[in-house]
């Protein structure tokens, strides 16, 4: 006779094997070892955040998603407050929004399961809110450096940064610390067009990150991060 995880890895390849698109499953399949819960904490403003949650089978670059069944739920708490994760118009991705969180707020998630192992150990500070600086108009992507400024600074927490619009190919920076500025050299913005580049509005989105700690009873795929995210927009010459 077949126990419950040999049917549990039989139907995920079963899954596997239709292709590449998205799949899901109910978590009434599923051992919280092989769930995949990918949290993320995103602070727009300097009061604000939502714990975004992807729950998958098979690591977290599978595509095959988990719908919360037969009593499972996810809780998340921030500082003083609680909240009952929905789910998203998505099978398998689950969110709640907080107010009143700042700088080193804990937040933390439980996946509560009445009928297999809780994952309670999930947790992880908000990393300190910060304002993006817009950079200089019109400035020449060939020919002009870009500079890109934002404050306060000298966390010890990651920053990232990316380029989009419809006259560049995307781009992306990580500076190696958070100094408050980072600057492009000529040409680093790649134009599209060829030989006839053009001028636009490029989006600039700014993210500051930390990585908190995931539950190991869950796949060792598993991740709990924070973000601290901004963005500006600014005209762009070729």
């Amino acid at each position: 006779m077949f126990e419950r995880g040999s049917l549990v890895v039989v139907g995920f390849w079963a899954l596997f094997a239709i292709g590449c698109s998205k799949e899901t499953t109910s978590s009434n399949n599923i051992k919280t070892a092989g769930i995949a819960a990918l949290t993320d904490v995103y602070a727009d403003t300097d009061t604000t955040a939502t714990v975004h949650v992807e729950l998958k089978v098979g690591g977290d670059s599978s595509n095959v998603y988990i719908h919360l069944e037969n009593g499972d739920q996810l809780i998340a708490t921030a500082g003083d407050q609680t909240k009952t994760l929905e789910m998203l118009d998505e099978v398998g991705k689950y969110e709640a929004s907080f107010s009143g969180v700042g700088a080193e707020t804990e937040f933390s998630l439980v996946l509560q399961r009445p009928n297999d192992t809780t994952a309670s150990n999930n947790s992880g500070k908000l990393p300190a809110p910060f304002t993006l600086d817009k950079p200089t108009d019109h400035l020449s992507r060939k020919n002009d450096e870009l500079e890109v400024t934002w404050a306060p600074s000298g966390t010890d927490d990651g920053m990232d940064f990316s380029f989009d619009g419809s006259c560049i190919f995307p781009h992306t920076e990580s500076p190696a610390s958070d100094s408050g500025s980072v600057t492009l050299a000529k040409d680093t913005l790649d134009s599209t067009g060829g030989d006839k580049p053009t001028s636009c509005k490029v989006t600039l989105d700014a993210q500051r990150s930390r990585s908190g700690t995931a539950d190991p009873a869950f796949d060792s795929e598993s991740w709990f991060r924070l973000h601290q995210r901004r963005s500006t927009a600014f005209d762009s010459a070729p």
